[in-house]
């Protein structure tokens, strides 16, 4: 019998396949590195300015924020490092590069493969790094929260969902959801519209460890316990700093806008603001630009002499006396979410502008989209040893990922906040994309799929044409503040 012997080519592919993690680590951390130099920002604005600011051993924890200590506590051995160089903005680069180049090849591609089964593959584990490379470049060059909460999310969804699997020992299962609960923990002290994520993950961890969607041989109690003794352990620093410098007996991150809770804040913001954006021109008056909802302006005026808006039971039955009002407002705050154009978070051009930005922004929403669909068509599942089928729980990762995007709609929206919306599009591109099942759902729906993207098409960018044009760069102080 004739033994195969393997070519040169074929051993390459092997060994390529062998390591396809570490290579794709290695080349996405490049690609960062180029992106990096390609911008050549020298400093840091703004929010990323105060992270930046906060993320010291002298001062982390010591001065009152309205920000979590989590995120500056992980940039504080970046900073110090790159502090100790001639040449800080040097090491800065090279550390964000090889950060982010390994949790976006390694940690995201097996977060969303054990949720949503796919694929993984070299070429595959580097499409999320080159589509945010290209559509949000800001979250990969600044030191902002957005991109590391939802790691965070990604990582504490892995570890419950591994701890919870029928082959885990006791020890493992009690291990990763504690790690899940202190990993979801740092995710809202993260950023704080994280604790909607909570909620799906625990009830994962209450009700289905020993249901038909993870068989985990261990009482439901002892999960639940794990994983809330995950938070509280990544909540205490965030306690002892709140007793010291706000004088709060609370686990929770401290944020209110002149004493005013930040969620009810965000929710008024949204009633006159369509979105807004931060710039860095010098031909704007000032660095913030604002897109005005004169719709939501009149119906701001017209409820807020009946009780202060600012308060969440007031807003509410206002939302109830106008539904219709808030539905259209809503559906306007999801297309601006949608709608990227300032991925590059401190713009230097205008968004009115960047129109090509957003045309290929669409595309790919709308081809994650159609992906999706080929996939729950398709007649006969991939083949290879990467491959995992989606599993039946993924309603559950899913709700996780997305409430936290549900829960700013109705705030004032920035792109950036529905991050992990385009995040799954990405993954599901990258780890879902089967050229064969594609054709075979686009040649038999062709059609109806040309009309629902031209139709989806016209309306998205009429709502998005509509936001550009009412960009100001000044806001009524009552939209931002109420009476005062």
């Amino acid at each position: 019998m004739d033994v195969h012997h393997p070519t040169p080519t074929e051993r390459l592919a092997q060994l390529i396949d062998r390591n396809q993690a570490a290579l794709a680590w290695a080349i996405a951390s490049m690609l960062l590195l180029a992106l990096h130099y390609s911008h050549g920002y020298t400093g840091h604005h703004f929010d990323s300015a105060q992270y930046w600011g906060l993320a010291s051993f002298e001062t982390l924890g010591n001065v009152p924020s309205s920000r979590g200590y989590v995120f500056p506590a992980l940039l504080a051995p970046l900073r110090s490092v790159s502090s100790l160089a001639d040449n800080p903005v040097h090491i800065y680069r090279l550390g964000m590069s090889i950060l982010y180049g390994g949790l976006l090849t390694t940690l995201l591609p097996a977060a969303f493969r054990q949720a949503f089964g796919g694929s993984l593959s070299l070429a595959r584990r580097l499409v999320p790094v080159l589509l945010l490379a290209i559509l949000f470049p800001g979250l990969l060059l600044f030191p902002l929260s957005d991109l590391p909460a939802a790691l965070l999310a990604f990582a504490a969804l892995l570890c419950a969902l591994r701890g919870m699997d029928a082959t885990a020992s006791r020890n493992q299962f009690i291990g990763l959801l504690v790690a899940a609960g202190a990993l979801m923990g740092a995710a809202y002290n993260t950023r704080t519209i994280y604790l909607f994520a909570g909620i799906p993950l625990g009830l994962l961890a209450a009700v289905t460890v020993r249901g038909a969607w993870a068989r985990a041989p261990y009482p439901r109690w002892l999960g639940l316990l794990a994983f809330v003794a995950g938070i509280v352990a990544i909540s205490l620093p965030q306690f002892a700093i709140n007793m010291r410098t706000h004088g709060a007996t609370s686990f929770a991150v401290q944020s209110a806008i002149h004493s005013k809770s930040l969620f009810a804040t965000q929710l008024v913001w949204g009633m006159t603001l369509q979105r807004y954006e931060t710039t860095l021109s010098r031909d704007t008056p000032g660095p913030q630009v604002y897109y005005f909802d004169p719709a939501g302006a009149r119906l701001f005026k017209e409820t807020a002499a009946g009780g202060d808006l600012f308060s969440l039971p007031y807003y509410m039955k206002v939302v109830a006396q106008h539904p219709l009002e808030f539905i259209a407002l809503y559906t306007r705050h999801v297309v601006n979410g949608l709608d990227v154009r300032d991925g590059l978070v401190y713009t230097l051009k205008p968004s009115p502008l960047r129109s090509r930005t957003a045309l290929f922004n669409f595309l790919v929403l709308a081809l994650a989209v159609a992906v999706v669909a080929s996939v729950r068509r398709r007649k006969t599942a991939p083949t290879g040893a990467s491959w995992r089928a989606v599993p039946r729980s993924w309603p559950v990762p899913l709700a996780l990922l997305l409430l936290p995007v549900v829960a700013i709609v109705p705030g004032a929206i920035e792109t950036r906040f529905f991050l992990p919306l385009h995040l799954l599009a990405y993954c599901v591109i990258a780890f879902h994309f089967d050229a064969a099942a594609l054709r075979a759902c686009v040649k038999q729906h062709a059609t109806v799929m040309v009309l629902i993207l031209a139709v989806t098409g016209a309306l998205f960018f009429a709502v998005s044409l509509s936001t550009m044009a009412q960009i100001q760069y000044a806001w009524p102080a009552q939209y931002g503040l109420g009476a005062r």
